[in-house]
Formats: structure tokens, sequence, C-alpha cells
């Protein structure tokens, strides 16, 4: 009998329209320069097979994928079709729209439908079976006539044409359809029977898949969640696009919204495997006034009995930080692990230094702490502004000899509230940043209420990266 081959499937990897959530459809749009290396990535997975054949679609971002695997296999001279047969779902009048907008406006349940639905209406466009109708012809007469002839063929597909293709593959229902999808950085391969169906699978991805903490970049991104970006299709694309960690501020909004929140990043977690690291931001002593808000200087201790509350509520959810606010000596520090540990939590601390007294009691506050923020917002209501930069780099280089990680929060990207590019000085001001050592560097407003928080999110990887090209090497320390 002859020895079959095997079937290799992959999906192109980040396009342009991909890094800001558009829906991208029959659309050319090429790689990002994250996608090409990410195809670069992909091509280490099978650089020990000997491919006899390749299919792409007509799409750019598909055959630059190929042609990137290909050269990573060290494999020049591959025959190669291209059908139209392998594009992308057309999204008719959805096309261009982006993402969390068209979400807002059908609701999560119609929203999750449109996606990943089996026979969901797309106006002037395509649903799934459609694109099945045109694709599985084309596998069984092309594809799978090659496998069994025992060539190893690689085809390079987009989400919802692979999705259709497993669909028959694997035999998957109408009705589960909708919990399927292709993942950037993974290839699958098949070996088949002779009716094209699945005998044998094999999941490969790559380590920036495998494992959440594999960045390009070394300093991570804390973004703050709120109402512009607690949605389920936000949150997905903001974590693709270099989002790390997400905190939760405990100053505003209600409990049921923040099991909302983690709820959506829980799923998250399940749909592709990484663990998404929580802070809780606790509100201490806060007090709100007209024109902004204050603190409370006379208490005993920075934990408040809200505060309590909220460290009960995190501790259930497990969550992985807490931080605290307006802390002015370790014994505040001390106050809130004690509470931890009472209710059996295992939750590290982080203390924010906002003012003015901390800086007084700034080692014993460090070495009682599991990680550091430089909170600028209020401490610049503490210290002249212009002491701001100097007293940062202060605090990063104290907290880093005694081997604590340190995040840079307060206006970072601020005008990205409004804007979808951020002021030069703003960009300078992450450079510094990461320059003087800081491990994480956080968004606030601009993922919380902002416009764009996705684009916040992918400037703020951006500037990282560039910044850790000019450093000299230094060691970053990972908040989990």
């Amino acid at each position: 009998m002859q020895k079959k081959g095997k079937l290799i499937i992959s999906r192109h990897q980040e396009s342009e329209w991909n890094k800001v959530g558009k829906w991208t459809g029959l659309r050319d749009r090429h790689l990002t320069e994250r996608g090409f290396k990410e195809s670069e990535d992909v091509g280490f997975l099978i650089k020990d097979f000997k491919i006899d054949y390749a299919f792409a679609s007509m799409q750019v971002r598909s055959i630059e994928t190929l042609s990137c695997i290909l050269n990573v296999c060290e494999q020049y001279d591959v025959p190669t079709e291209h059908s139209a047969a392998l594009n992308e779902r057309d999204y008719g009048d959805y096309t261009a729209k982006n993402k969390w907008d068209m979400e807002k406006i059908l609701g999560e349940e119609e929203y999750d439908k449109l996606r990943r639905g089996w026979d969901y209406p797309v106006p002037n466009g395509e649903t799934l079976k459609m694109v099945y109708a045109r694709i599985v012809p084309y596998f069984l007469d092309k594809i799978a006539t090659k496998v069994n002839e025992g060539q190893n063929v690689l085809v390079v597909g987009h989400g919802n044409s692979l999705r259709a293709l497993i669909k028959y593959i694997e035999k998957i229902s109408d009705e589960d359809v909708i919990n399927l999808e292709m993942p950037f950085g993974t290839v699958i391969l098949y070996d088949l029977d002779q009716d094209g169906h699945v005998i044998n699978k094999e999941i490969r991805q790559t380590e920036r898949i495998k494992n959440p903490n594999a960045m390009h970049k070394k300093a991570q991104i804390v973004a703050s969640i709120g109402p512009a970006s607690c949605k389920h299709g936000i949150l997905k694309v903001m974590l693709d696009n270099g989002l790390d960690v997400v905190r939760l501020n405990f100053s505003w909004g209600d409990l049921n919204t923040r099991i909302d929140t983690i709820s959506i990043v829980r799923k998250i977690e399940k749909e592709t495997g990484k663990h998404i690291p929580f802070i809780i931001d606790l509100p201490g002593p806060r007090v709100q006034e007209k024109s902004g808000h204050t603190y409370e200087h006379d208490l005993d201790s920075a934990i408040t009995e809200h505060d309590k509350e909220f460290i009960r509520f995190g501790v259930e959810h497990n969550v992985d930080y807490f931080a605290v606010s307006f802390v002015g000596s370790a014994k505040d520090i001390l106050d809130c692990r004690k509470y931890v540990n009472h209710l059996s939590g295992k939750q590290k601390i982080i203390a924010k230094i906002e003012r003015k007294v901390a800086l007084e009691h700034l080692e014993e506050i460090i070495i009682a702490s599991d990680a550091v923020m430089v909170a600028r917002g209020d401490l610049g209501n503490e210290i002249p502004l212009e002491q701001i930069p100097f007293v940062q780099e202060n605090i990063i280089k104290l907290a880093k000899s005694l081997g604590k990680p340190v995040i840079v929060a307060t206006q970072m990207l601020f005008s990205m509230i409004e804007h979808s590019e951020p002021t030069r000085a703003e960009v300078t001001d992450v450079d510094t940043a990461i320059l003087q050592g800081a491990d994480a560097v956080m968004l606030s407003d601009e993922t919380t209420i902002g416009k764009y928080p996705v684009e916040a999110v992918s400037m703020m990887e951006r500037i990282i990266l560039e910044a850790e090209k000019h450093m000299t090497e230094e060691i970053k320390l990972n908040l989990l």
C-alpha cells in the first residue's frame, strides 16, 4: 500500500488590519512587521518536514506567510498553487469595520454568531456555510488527492477558510463550529483517510503562543480595564498586541462589573491557554472632591474597611496582586499582607508610591513589598512636578537594587484617550521609563475610557521594543 503524505495547515500571521481589529475579508492587506516575524517562527515548527506541494489563497497576507515559512524551511522550489477557494470569508458590508464597534452594536450574543456561527447572514457577504461550499470541493479535488498520492502538502489560509476546512476534516457539527478557531502561531498536522477525514492530528505552536511570557519585549504592559475595553473582542486584540497584565481600579465601578470582566479574561485564558495576571488596585483612604481627589491623612493604616471587602473579593476570584494606595510606611504593606493571609490568600502586594512621606520610608516599603508602582499622578500633588523624573529614577534604582519589579504609571500616553497617536513628548516619557530600568509601564484612562485602547497597547509595545534596542544589558523582573 502506498504511504500517504501529511496535510499541514497554517493560518496567515498578523496583517495590518488584524493588528487594529478590523474585519479584512477579501481586502488585500500586507503582514505587519510582527506578522513576518511570526511567519518565520511558524516555519521553524515544520522544518523537519519536506514539503512536496503548497497551496495558498489569492490574498497577499497568505502568500507572504507561505513565502516566509518556505524560506525558513530552506525549501525554495516547492510547487505552489493559489486559489480563491482558499480566500477569507467575504464580510460584505462589515468589511473594514472595527470588530469591537460591531460588538457594541450587535450585542455579545449576536456578535459571536456573526464571527463564529455556521449560517449567520452577512449583508452582501458570505456565511461560513458558503465558505465551506467553496473550499471543501477544492480540498477534495486538489489537496486531498496529493496527500493520498503520498505528498506532504502545506496549506496557508485564513481564519474562516481554515475553520470551514477543519469542520470537514474533523466532522465538526454545525452547532459546535462556533467554538472552533484557527489561532495564529499554530500549525496542525493531519494524517487523513481516503475521504480526507482525520486519522491522527498533531498541533504545534510557536513559543509565543505556548508561553505568554516569551514576548519579544522584556518590559511588560499593564492596562487598566474599563468601559472602553471590557469586551471580549477588544481584550483579545489588546492581548494579541502586547498586553501582559490586567489592572482593575476599584476606586470606580461595582463588583458585578468586575465579575463580568474577570469572567471575560478567564474565558480568553481558556481559549488561548495563557495565564493573564490580574492586579486589583485598592482605593485606600481616597476622598473624592469636586476638583479631583485627595486622601485622609490621619488614618492609622492605608488599608480601609472598603479595601478589606475588595481584598476578600480578590482572594475569592484568585487575582494575582493587590496594589495598596497612599502607602505611608512598611506597616501599610504588612497590614495588607496580614489580611490576605487571614483569608488564606497567596496574592502578592504592590506598594504605590504617591505620597511624600513614602519617599522618606522608601527602602523599608520596598523591602516589605513584592513590587513597586511609581504612581506619578498623586505623587505630583505632593512634590514639585519638576522633581518627578528624578524621583522616578531614584525609586527604580533602589527597587532594582533590592530585586523588586517596578511599574511606572499615570498619563504615559494620555493624549491617546482622544487621538490615535501619542505626542512626541509621551513617546519620550515611555522611552525614558524603559531606559531607567522600569520592568512594566501602565496605561490607565487610555484603555479604560479612551477611544483607542488597542492602538494604545500596540503603540506602547512599539516604544518598548525600540527603547530596548538602545539599552545596555538590563535584567527585567517579570511581575509574575
